[in-house]
């Protein structure tokens, strides 16, 4: 029997060293936090900003580290390791049925007869084995063949299963490298890249280093350099420069009247449209200028009386030269008309309302109602000197389009007579 307890216990210790297939996956769980760390990878930046406001053009220089923001996400998850053989269950129930009949066999041998068979006989005169030697090999061998299939298929079985580790995990979720620790950085600026003899360097103060509008004129430079070090201008901030160059000779110098009067439509518009770009610096004086060339422009486009045009010498005279169909007062249903004034382009009307200010010597505001009209009165007009601001006036003109006179952009009348209306 010792030798029968010693198989089984080796039988034991050979199925409990066969390997048996793993498999493992990580389940995420719950989020635990969210935390951004910085690492600073070494190196070093040099940038300028460039604020504008007038009449100064300001630069400051930051000096940083360059360093990598990481989002992380830390969280619970899980690993779970699963121990699965196939044949353990096929070996335990064809274990535990050949050992179940095998026993059955053995312990059941007494119930059987122990005669030999004597309808079996062989050549040397020997009966048959008996019906209890007969139970006793086949419940041996089943047993032989049960025990080490069952001892296999529970041992695997036991070693069969799931097991379940709980640890933490860190993810990177984004990241982004920028500059760090930023701090004003002194030195002597210069110059580069411009046309002819670089501009003379300039020493900082607190970081920055601020031109006038004067200064920035003769300055031609395509980038700036701290201390023989590159600083680094962003596209915004080169055109912001650029832009304030312009404006700072557009702003600046004297109105040339005489020549604008000599230009043509094409260019004033254009010009016009250079200074409109300057709205964008603060508190330059963009509104008096545009003012000049809104006047100029109208004073080109429509001359105070066009070729052909018949000379008239009175109110009356002026109805009866041009014979107005469109009576516009302020509680007209035809004033709405206006909204729509290129329709309108070339026909003559009779206007009433209230002289709300003028613009220049050749401009008047009309408020008719609840529409703004501009008045092209003209130079040296037949009718005399103007009517004072805030009088109720009447004119007869011709309507000539839409105007844009400053940040107003209204219909214009070419007036042909006005007067003050009783």
């Amino acid at each position: 029997m010792r030798w029968k307890g010693g198989g089984a216990v080796g039988l034991a210790l050979m199925a409990g060293c066969a390997p048996i297939p793993l498999e493992r996956r990580v389940e995420r769980g719950p989020l635990l936090r969210t935390y951004t760390q910085e690492v600073a990878l070494g190196e070093r930046t040099l940038a300028a900003e460039v604020e504008a406001r007038w009449p100064r053009l300001t630069f400051r220089f930051l000096a940083a580290e360059v360093c990598r923001t990481e989002q992380h996400e830390e969280f619970i998850e899980h690993v779970i390791t699963e121990q699965y053989d196939a044949s353990a269950a096929p070996a335990l129930s064809a274990g535990a049925v050949n050992t179940a009949v095998g026993g059955l066999l053995l312990l059941a041998r007494p119930l059987f007869s122990n005669a030999p068979d004597r309808k079996e006989i062989d050549r040397e005169g020997h009966y048959g084995p008996s019906a209890r030697k007969r139970a006793t090999v086949w419940g041996g061998a089943l047993v032989v063949l049960g025990v080490p299939s069952l001892v296999t298929g529970i041992v695997q079985t036991l070693r069969s299963g799931a097991r379940t580790e709980t640890r933490k995990g860190d993810t990177v979720v984004s990241l982004r490298e920028a500059p760090c620790r930023v701090l004003p950085a002194n030195g002597t600026v210069e110059f580069a890249g411009g046309v002819g003899a670089p501009p003379a360097p300039r020493e900082t103060a607190d970081g920055t280093l601020s031109l006038t509008a004067e200064e920035i004129q003769g300055m031609h430079f395509a980038g700036v350099l701290l201390d023989g070090t590159p600083a680094l201008l962003s596209s915004e901030a080169q055109e912001r420069v650029t832009n304030f160059r312009v404006c700072a000779r557009l702003l600046t110098e004297p109105v040339p009247a005489a020549e604008w009067a000599r230009a043509g439509v094409g260019p004033l518009h254009a010009l016009r449209q250079q200074v409109a770009d300057c709205e964008g610096i603060p508190e330059a004086p963009v509104a008096d200028r545009l003012r000049a060339l809104d006047e100029a422009l109208a004073a080109q486009a429509h001359p105070q009386e066009e070729p052909g045009a018949p000379r008239v010498g009175s109110f009356e005279e002026a109805l009866a030269a041009y014979r107005p169909l469109l009576h516009l007062t302020p509680d007209s249903a035809a004033l709405s008309r206006l909204e729509e004034p290129e329709a309108l382009q070339g026909q003559a009307l009779v206007l009433r309302g209230v002289l709300e200010r003028y613009e220049g010597q050749n401009i008047a505001v009309v408020q008719v109602g609840p529409t703004r009209v501009l008045v092209f009165l003209g130079e040296n007009p037949p009718w005399g000197t103007g009517a004072p601001r805030g009088s109720r006036v009447e004119l007869v003109g011709v309507v000539m389009g839409r105007q844009r006179l400053g940040t107003l952009e209204s219909p214009l009348v070419r007036a042909v007579w006005m007067r003050t209306a009783l």
